[in-house]
């Protein structure tokens, strides 16, 4: 438990009270604590995450204990547990939309695919390029490369390589045309 949960636990009682509450609270998950974990097993999707919100339901136990006049115990910490539950998918759900968020404003791309496929997309790529430089001519190839392998400009690529934009433009399109003719329509790929 992070001190400031300590902290405002404390501020209503003494470490008697903090006590009290952790031992309710461990009573709870040694009789209950195997149905707990079901209900979270079964109202999430990543299995990763059960560990961490069994834990946390523990500590909101902690801070917030059971009511001493409740009638159904097992209805209480099933609701208890999906909230949670809910709780914890919308802060992830939060979170990831604060991250896309940031990273459009930053102009970043968030890539939600796998790193093996995103690793074999790179491979693949490079040898992209690699075939296209063997192909153009080396300015041609800079061109490509500057404006679709990072994704500039054609006045950002014309600045970056010392050009001005309708040489950019000309070398682009002898490049797409050159490109044209040693890449076979029926290929999806090159490999």
């Amino acid at each position: 438990m992070i001190d400031a949960d300590k902290d405002a636990i404390l501020a209503g009682g003494n470490g008697t009270e903090l006590h009290n509450r952790v031992a309710q609270a461990s009573q709870v998950f040694e009789e209950y604590g195997d149905e707990i974990r079901a209900v979270i097993s079964f109202n999430i999707q990543d299995e990763t995450k059960v560990d961490d919100i069994f834990q946390e339901f523990f500590i909101s136990l902690v801070r917030n204990p059971v009511p001493h006049d409740l009638k159904d115990l097992r209805a209480y910490l099933y609701r208890a547990v999906t909230n949670d539950v809910i709780d914890s998918s919308r802060q992830v759900k939060n979170h990831q939309d604060g991250v896309q968020k940031y990273a459009e404003l930053r102009m970043y791309s968030v890539s939600q695919e796998d790193p093996q496929n995103m690793a074999i997309s790179a491979e693949e790529t490079e040898r992209m390029f690699q075939l296209i430089e063997d192909r153009l001519s080396q300015r041609e190839s800079e061109v490509v490369y500057h404006r679709f392998g990072l994704g500039l400009t054609i006045a950002d690529a014309a600045e970056k390589i010392r050009v001005d934009r309708r040489s950019v433009s000309r070398y682009l399109s002898v490049a797409m045309k050159k490109m044209r003719e040693f890449v076979p329509e029926s290929e999806d790929r090159i490999r």
